[in-house]
């Protein structure tokens, strides 16, 4: 009993009536110092340019055309090559071209 009322003074010392709101000192949220506007929602004129050109070509082309570009850094993946779909990342990337091949061809590209 006597260490019941103990933890329960204990405990009601800890509380206090001013609440956790009282020490918030500004309401306002803080400005974020890029807005989303200021960053590119689409693919550049040369990551295009550059999928539909790869059509077509070998795969060992492709690839060093893409990451050959000298005006943005572009890579390239695999995603699919004959039957054999690979397991990729969800991350969406504007600078990545993405093969698919059939029989060491490039038979189409996506941009992600």
């Amino acid at each position: 009993m006597f260490i019941g009322v103990v933890v329960s003074g204990l405990l009601l010392t800890g509380c206090s009536s001013q609440s956790p709101d009282d020490a918030v000192t500004s309401s306002s949220n803080p400005s974020p110092s890029a807005s989303f506007s200021e960053f590119p929602t689409e693919a550049s004129s040369t990551a295009l340019e550059v999928a539909a050109e790869v059509i077509g070509m070998t795969e060992e082309d492709a690839i060093q055309t893409i990451e050959g570009i000298s005006s943005e850094q572009l890579t390239a993946r695999v995603v699919r090559r004959d039957d054999s779909n690979y397991a990729v990342t969800m991350d969406y990337s504007l600078s990545r071209i993405n093969l698919e091949i059939d029989n060491g061809i490039v038979t189409k590209t996506s941009i992600g």
